[in-house]
């Protein structure tokens, strides 16, 4: 019963690296960005912000609170698995960039007041730590997910992280 045991959770993990990317160079498989708001995949004309992807964690620059308007979101995967960054909120539905392993992606957004989830949608990756809360304007209600803290102006940096180093 050990050995079944153990084949069975050896089987699991064998699926649950795959569905990580498992170390693939791969080309990227692009995500639709569908609903609500604008996209871009390049040249953006908003206000930019610079946000790091990795395993399996999303900084975001300056903080995550923004005031309302449109962005530009530099989106860098430094990450060894291939990574997006999807956008859920008031007038936002799934935007995203394609899922990509290394380089940078834009994607253009206009965020009304309210709360946003910005989170990977590579499946796993949110439930690992890929997973950060954007307050715009006076917040309001709207996404859900994990909680980070930041500051509207300075360099402070929000983050959230998962126990995978």
């Amino acid at each position: 019963m050990k050995l079944f045991r153990l084949a069975a959770a050896l089987a699991a993990l064998t699926f649950a690296l795959a569905a990580c990317g498992g170390g693939s160079s791969s080309s990227s498989t692009p995500t639709p960005a569908t609903g609500g708001g604008s996209s871009s995949g390049s040249g953006g004309n908003g206000t930019p912000v610079d946000v790091t992807l990795a395993d399996f964690s999303i900084k975001v620059s300056g903080g995550t609170t923004l005031a309302p308007g449109t962005y530009t979101f530099n989106v860098t995967n430094n990450g060894p698995s291939g990574h997006n960054l999807t956008i859920e909120g008031p007038g936002v539905n799934d935007q995203a960039t394609p899922t990509f392993t290394s380089g940078t992606q834009q994607l253009t957004v206009t965020l009304k007041d309210g709360s946003y989830e910005l989170f990977c949608s590579v499946p796993g990756h949110k439930q690992a730590g890929m997973d950060v809360n954007l307050t715009v304007g006076s917040g309001g209600g709207g996404a859900t997910g994990s909680t980070t803290t930041g500051s509207s102006g300075g360099g402070s940096t929000g983050s959230s992280g998962g126990g995978w180093g």
